[in-house]
């Protein structure tokens, strides 16, 4: 995948597991390439709650290195 997610310009893969993929890309507001985490659409119910504890939890931090 390629392309664009909101402000993100995707520009390569950086890894893969069994739930999400994370992608490099560079944001282009601020020119930071980041890691952007993109969920499967396709998993069980069991690790699709164990992915949503994890989003949850994401989404308490507060660190600029963390964009939720």
């Amino acid at each position: 995948m390629t392309g664009t997610i909101g402000r993100y310009n995707i520009i390569r893969t950086l890894g893969k597991g069994a739930s999400c993929k994370v992608k490099l890309a560079l944001d282009t507001e601020s020119g930071r390439k980041v890691a952007v985490k993109i969920i499967n659409d396709n998993m069980d119910a069991n690790l699709k709650k164990l992915v949503m504890t994890e989003v949850e939890a994401m989404a308490k931090l507060t660190n600029l290195h963390v964009i939720s």
